[in-house]
């Protein structure tokens, strides 16, 4: 009888050696599940960790093309002993370090299987067990979801303009490879930030939240707090507001505008009209990206913006001459009659 350790990494993932990186993977989810040790009966404990070790092996070198590689032509001890380069140094020899949790939380995004119900909940009307067809179609209850892990990241509006990444740190339970107890631990999430985004924005992350033995992890919420501004103030959702001083002398002269964009662009803008204190100049598109859904519109070059209103804080002498005073006042009259 062909014992595990005999056979091929292809025929432990159930696959031929024609397998493409796709059939490769899909074979590694839906073994690892199947064979998952939280699965398992106390009795059966050490034959589904040996199996579940041995798919997360099959899987680290099949889905590697170096290893794939050497392993296809040379074969196990190849892969072990590794090849002589042209300086007769070895190169790629390979020793699965016994990692297959950690395998496995890398390819799934958790190390708690139930974590994967919220991928699934559309299909449990087909299918009394989530892990129906993975877990051999036994009859699981749904576990208790946890209540998800809430973070406030503040964003400057350059960063809400242009789009960024960052990177958050946040402390949760997250479950050991034992899959029975939790640690308490700092963990990190990249979080992209797409343009437009503002505070009223919710970015979730499924199962990145607190872990617990049998139960589906919880959420992660991001929420999205905008940074004030110096120069710019971000109105109607998707417009920005520019108050720019100038003294009156500047404001008759209808003295343009410039100013540098949230993209550290350099606008020149030319007024046609003499300000006022209640002047409203209005610059189309040069406002906030607006955010869409279609994440090809909203990551694209030529994506929407508000408006840029422009008003004007006109800065009045403190003092005037009595006969510069009159003057004025002359010209003024002039232009009235």
């Amino acid at each position: 009888m062909t014992t595990l350790s005999d056979k091929s990494y292809y025929e432990i993932l159930e696959l031929n050696n024609t397998a493409s990186q796709e059939e490769i993977a899909e074979a590694y989810r839906n073994l690892s599940l199947k064979y998952h040790p939280s699965k398992a009966s106390p009795e059966n404990q050490e034959v589904y960790e040996l199996h579940f070790q041995k798919l997360a092996e099959a899987y680290e070198v099949l889905s590697d093309p170096t290893k794939k590689g050497i392993y296809d032509i040379y074969g196990s001890t190849g892969l072990r002993n590794g090849l002589r380069d042209k300086k007769g140094n070895i190169k790629g020899a390979y020793r699965f370090l016994n990692n297959g949790h950690e395998i496995f939380d890398k390819f799934m995004g958790t190390l708690n299987p139930f974590a994967l119900i919220n991928d699934n909940e559309k299909k449990q009307d087909e299918n009394p067990s989530v892990f129906g067809s993975a877990f051999g179609g036994q009859n699981y209850s749904k576990p208790e979801k946890l209540n998800p892990i809430d973070i406030n990241l503040e964003c400057t509006l350059e960063e809400l303009y242009t789009g960024c990444v960052k990177t958050i740190k946040y402390k949760k339970n997250k479950l050991s490879y034992n899959l029975r107890t939790t640690n308490y631990e700092e963990v990190t999430q990249d979080v992209e930030i797409l343009k437009g985004y503002d505070n009223s924005t919710v970015i979730t992350f499924k199962g990145k939240g607190n872990d617990s033995p049998g139960s589906v992890s919880s959420d992660l919420n991001v929420y999205i707090k905008e940074l004030p501004h110096k120069v710019f103030k971000r109105i109607n959702k998707d417009d920005l507001l520019y108050v720019h001083e100038m003294s009156l002398v500047q404001a008759l002269n209808s003295e343009p505008v410039c100013l540098y964009t949230l993209d550290g662009r350099r606008l020149a803008i030319s007024i046609d009209e003499i300000i006022a204190p209640n002047t409203v100049k209005v610059v189309k598109g040069e406002g906030m990206p607006i955010y869409d859904k279609d994440l090809s519109k909203t990551r694209g070059d030529k994506i929407k913006k508000g408006d840029l209103y422009i008003k004007f804080n006109i800065i009045f002498p403190e003092f005037i001459e009595e006969k510069k005073k009159k003057r004025i006042i002359e010209l003024l009259k002039n232009d009235e009659e």
